[in-house]
């Protein structure tokens, strides 16, 4: 076995030209093609990422909106039966005061009937009072003498 340094040198001299050809023609393609793929894949990250924020920003657009409209559907709400229970108490309360005043009519009419009442009973029983009279004295009594004796018994009575 013998060394032979000639072919050793070579070898190293292949080993090295070999190693610069292969870099010239496949680390630096590689490392552009992975350098490019980095890229891409941290874009599309940055592009999820922006995604996410942007969707973060309406959800919490959305969730405002959602808590204005309740709140705006329970001030709806609670305005419409407000209006509705002052509907109500202003029909209660005209209702009432067409009862008192339909009240006070009929208490009117119910005096004015009285009154036309005793006038006409007044009138009868001085009418039944002169036949009697004339009956008893059995002569004409004059209405107006007859008048003013009744006139003076019901004062007394009332």
């Amino acid at each position: 076995m013998e060394i032979n340094f000639i072919e050793i040198l070579l070898y190293i001299v292949n080993i090295v030209i070999l190693f610069f050809f292969l870099r010239w023609l496949l680390y630096k393609p590689i490392t552009k093609f992975l350098s490019n793929r980095t890229n891409q894949i941290q874009k599309q990250i940055d592009e999820a990422a922006q995604k996410y924020s942007d969707a973060e920003q309406i959800k919490a657009k959305y969730d405002e909106m959602m808590r204005n409209a309740q709140d705006l559907a329970t001030a709806l709400i609670n305005k419409s039966k407000d209006v509705a229970d002052e509907q109500a108490r202003q029909i209660v309360t005209e209702a009432e005061e067409s009862a008192a005043e339909i009240r006070t009519r009929t208490d009117k009419h119910i005096e004015s009937q009285k009154q036309q009442a005793v006038l006409e009973m007044r009138q009868e029983v001085t009418k039944m009072a002169i036949q009697i009279a004339e009956k008893v004295l059995e002569r004409e009594v004059s209405y107006e003498d007859n008048k003013n004796v009744i006139n003076e018994f019901f004062e007394k009575v009332s």
